[in-house]
């Protein structure tokens, strides 16, 4: 036997037990799809023949959903087709019956149609045009059954000058003078089937075992291929270190011609800007490539809530904050979205086992930041260990399958050996979160010079109190750390400490390793509490012709209600309930917030000012800045001001996206100083 042979024959081997392993995985064989797909951009067109083979046991009659505009035949012999439900007012399909009258499993379509749903606010459900062509599960761009996972092998013809991509395995890629044909394979059971292609340049790179990575760009431009080239492997090889192997042959960047930030089966859909953010490379960037093993290869039961974009959150947004050491910034920016957007709106909050999608800054703060905080809860009780293997587990016993935070449950309660039902119910199923407070606090000195303290733990929300572990970090007169867990399940208990140095402070969970409730003295102000607030008091200088701009932006931000007063010398009397906003260079608001920020490091002067050692000039930067009324802790005060170059209606709208920061200056259009004031009191923290 030659090498040659003996080489094809281990590769028949290999696709054998891929396809045994997905079997025994999968509940039910997937419906198969062999298409033969062609793409006419000029038209704006589709057409496509499509033999699907159903699982053994299908029913005989079948109904699926297909894109309004498309025509549909049936080839097979003895199969018959009836259009069920016509496409009624806002939808992009129809329904059809499907009679299987041929003795096999089989039935072959004919399919032709024009596909475009215009982009409006950068949303489209699908399109295809000259400058491209998205096709998405929601398209219904092929015969679409409900509840079927699907696997296909998809060939896709395009002009030559096109490039297409199908997730799962490329087989072939044939071109001619006019057209490419390419060949796309994928065994393991899919949720749908996704389509891009247009005039991409191609840049790519072999990551070994049979991976590559990919960029398809709409502009020639190898120095922005080669920045995610460059960290890709990487990221894949951290996530199939700590989960499993990476389940896709490939990972592909595309570049979209309108703006997403879409996420699918082995390759991500990047807007025109989006992609040329710096910031994406750390940020969304490992997020989309963990969704190929969170969302994408295990699945979500979206019924019993989304568990997936609060793992992705943790397990890749976190972690790029752990690695420069800002994790403790991060948590406390997440428990603040909470607080500002749900728990000063009780209406607004839902129990975490609800959430299905984002779709407003209160429902991301449930289903992304709580979310997250409750994985980041598992893994800093349990440890890193336990963590992963939990996780490793979960993925192994899920894969290619719908799983529910039940799925997750029973994981993490198979390899820690711990009946998790109180800590994943109070979680999922309970709205809020608990408040903590610090009672009594005493120290004794023994006679052989030890020191014995206690102190009292209460919670002080209002629904039954949670089973908790807090955190405590004590400082001793030594200068060392002594650090507990104080097991708290009742409203109010005592605990104590023995040490040989004497305790100086105590902080109860200092770096947010708990979902709970901020007291206001312990967060830092930022512009979450202005856009979160339920009232936003807009004050204009009268002499700025742009500040009503800027307060119409702003007002149109903000999901409470807002009022507008022109103030020329004389600052009024400040309302005490909602948030304030001072628009505009006026000397009344600089006064104002000198007042406010004594004990920070800043000085204001007519010209500049000062924010710790760093000097601003106001003629060449706009600057942004919020902090807490002295004598209402709970009432935001931003004033904002920009510089004469600076478009203030555009930049308004720019603005809302620097949510957990106090601090900003601009000098032109990038951000020169993103901060926030330190925190100066907390009522948990104590010194002894």
């Amino acid at each position: 036997m030659s090498r040659t042979q003996a080489l094809h024959k281990l590769l028949i081997v290999i696709g054998l037990l891929l396809v045994l392993l997905v079997t025994l995985q999968s509940p039910a064989a997937p419906l198969q799809h062999k298409m033969q797909v062609e793409l006419l951009p000029g038209l704006k067109m589709i057409k496509a023949q499509d033999t699907l083979t159903f699982p053994q046991g299908t029913p005989r009659k079948l109904s699926f959903l297909l894109h309004k505009d498309l025509q549909i035949s049936v080839t097979s012999v003895d199969d018959y087709l009836t259009l069920l439900h016509p496409a009624t007012d806002g939808d992009l399909y129809v329904e059809y019956g499907l009679v299987l009258s041929g003795k096999d499993d089989k039935v072959s379509f004919n399919y032709f149609g024009v596909i475009y749903d215009p982009i409006v606010n950068n949303i489209s459900e699908g399109l295809i045009s000259p400058e491209g062509a998205a096709l998405f599960g929601s398209t219904y761009w092929y015969p679409f059954f409900l509840d079927m996972q699907k696997s296909f092998d998809v060939s896709v013809k395009t002009p030559i000058e096109w490039t297409s991509l199908v997730q799962g395995q490329i087989a072939s890629t044939q071109t001619d003078a006019k057209f490419r044909t390419s060949r796309f394979v994928e065994i393991y059971p899919q949720e749908e089937i996704y389509l891009v292609a247009g005039p991409f340049h191609s840049y790519g790179m072999d990551m070994g075992k049979g991976k590559k990575v990919q960029v398809l760009l709409r502009k020639d431009e190898p120095t922005l291929a080669e920045n995610f080239l460059s960290l890709i492997p990487d990221y894949i090889q951290h996530y199939s270190d700590t989960i499993a192997p990476y389940p896709y042959p490939s990972f592909t960047v595309v570049e979209n011609f309108w703006e997403t930030g879409y996420g699918m089966p082995s390759f991500t859909l990047l807007g025109p800007s989006v992609i040329r953010l710096p910031f994406i490379l750390n940020s969304s960037l490992p997020h989309e490539i963990l969704h190929n093993w969170w969302g994408n290869s295990v699945y979500v039961d979206y019924d019993q809530g989304n568990w997936s974009e609060g793992l992705t959150t943790y397990m890749a947004d976190h972690w790029q904050q752990e690695k420069i050491e800002r994790d403790r910034a991060y948590r406390l920016n997440t428990l603040i979205n909470y607080n500002d957007f749900v728990q000063a709106h009780p209406e607004r909050d839902f129990p975490l086992r609800q959430f299905k999608g984002r779709h407003n800054s209160s429902s991301q703060a449930v289903g992304y930041g709580k979310s997250m905080m409750f994985f980041h809860m598992l893994n800093f009780f349990f440890g890193k260990d336990l963590f992963k293997k939990s996780l490793q587990t979960f993925y192994a016993d899920n894969l290619f399958q719908k799983a529910s935070f039940r799925d997750i449950q029973k994981s993490f309660e198979k390899v820690t050996q711990t009946n998790l039902n109180s800590f994943f119910s109070q979680w999922l199923d309970r709205e809020g979160a608990p408040q903590l407070a610090l009672g009594e606090v005493k120290v004794l000195r023994w006679h052989d010079g030890a020191y014995s303290t206690t102190y009292s733990l209460e919670q002080t929300q209002t629904n039954p109190p949670y089973d908790l572990h807090v955190p405590i970090v004590w400082t001793l007169e030594s200068g060392e750390e002594a650090r507990q867990l104080a097991p708290l399940s009742g409203t109010s208990q005592l605990f104590s400490l023995v040490t040989h140095s004497r305790p100086v402070k105590i902080a109860v969970d200092p770096d947010y390793h708990l979902f709970r409730i901020l007291y206001a003295e312990e967060r830092p102000a930022t512009l979450s509490s202005i856009l979160g607030a339920p009232t936003v008091h807009f004050y204009l200088d009268e002499k700025n012709s742009d500040a009503q701009k800027f307060a119409h932006v702003w007002s149109s931000a903000i999901e409470g209600q807002s009022s507008v007063t022109a103030v020329s010398s004389q600052l009024p009397t400040l309302p005490h309930d909602g948030s304030v906003v001072f628009v505009g260079d006026n000397a009344a608001f600089a006064q104002f917030m000198t007042t406010q920020l004594q004990g920070q490091k800043f000085e204001l002067h007519s010209d500049k000012m000062i924010v710790g050692e760093e000097e601003f000039l106001f003629s060449e930067s706009s600057t942004v800045l919020v902090t807490r009324h002295h004598e209402r802790p709970s009432q935001s005060i931003m004033w904002v001001r920009w510089a004469a170059n600076m478009d203030a209606e555009e930049w308004a709208s720019r603005l809302t996206h620097y949510s957990s920061f106090g601090i900003l200056v601009f000098k032109g259009r990038p951000a020169v100083l993103k901060s926030t004031w330190p925190v100066l009191r907390s009522p948990l923290q104590k010194d002894l």
